[in-house]
């Protein structure tokens, strides 16, 4: 693929990722979409913060929590740097690149698995939701095996990809652990204790793991293709 492509694909995907993340920070800082229903205390999860800009840090703060906030931004920063210049590499560059392609797949794949059966986004949430745990995913992984770049996912960054994802489960203990709040209920260590949620987090990583995997024998196989 030449270079003038690859770059439209890069900018196009690094567009929708930023567009998502924007959108859910403009709708949190005016409050935009009023909770339907009211909030729950005894929930230990993300909210109750005040209606409009009265609630705004508290909001923009907790859609910092997300699993899906944090896989767009590194697939926004990654596209961004890729469409500005296409041929950019290094050994951090890459395995940033490759975090990005796995967290954002693994973004679409827990949605569906763990959240989109209960889940009911209202308004402005209904559009940012489809950005972010559909389009984005979605477009990043075409976008990877159309444009690639190729040859830069190795056996070792089926390891180093969780660097990421692990640093953000341990913010999520943490976190929980100081303020009795979570940002999805299967990670609510005070209704299911620390050796549930644990296990479920370990799951989640071997499931993770098997996804990278996937990747790596994707990557062999389009490098195949491509010098046929």
């Amino acid at each position: 693929m030449n270079t003038a492509t690859a770059k439209r694909l890069y900018g196009i995907n690094a567009f929708i990722a930023w567009l998502g993340y924007v959108m859910v920070q403009i709708v949190n800082i005016f409050g935009l979409v009023p909770r339907s229903t009211p909030y729950d205390p005894g929930s230990n999860l993300f909210g109750g913060h005040a209606e409009g800009l009265a609630g705004a840090i508290g909001r923009v703060f907790d859609s910092h929590g997300y699993f899906t906030t944090w896989s767009n931004i590194v697939v926004a920063i990654t596209l961004t740097a890729l469409y500005l210049n296409p041929e950019r590499t290094g050994r951090i560059f890459n395995r940033l690149r490759n975090t990005g392609l796995l967290m954002i797949t693994m973004t679409m794949v827990l949605y569906h698995l763990l959240l989109a059966g209960s889940a009911n986004p209202q308004s402005w949430f209904a559009v940012t939701n489809l950005l972010q745990h559909y389009i984005t995913p979605v477009l990043t992984i075409l976008v990877w095996a159309i444009a690639g770049p190729r040859g830069r996912f190795p056996l070792g960054d089926t390891f180093a990809v969780f660097i990421i994802p692990i640093a953000y489960l341990a913010y999520t203990l943490v976190h929980g652990a100081i303020a009795s709040v979570y940002p999805y209920g299967f990670f609510n260590v005070i209704k299911y204790g620390y050796a549930s949620v644990l296990m479920l987090m370990g799951g989640v990583i071997v499931g993770g793991y098997v996804v990278a995997l996937l990747y790596l024998g994707a990557e062999r196989l389009l490098r195949r293709r491509g010098n046929a």
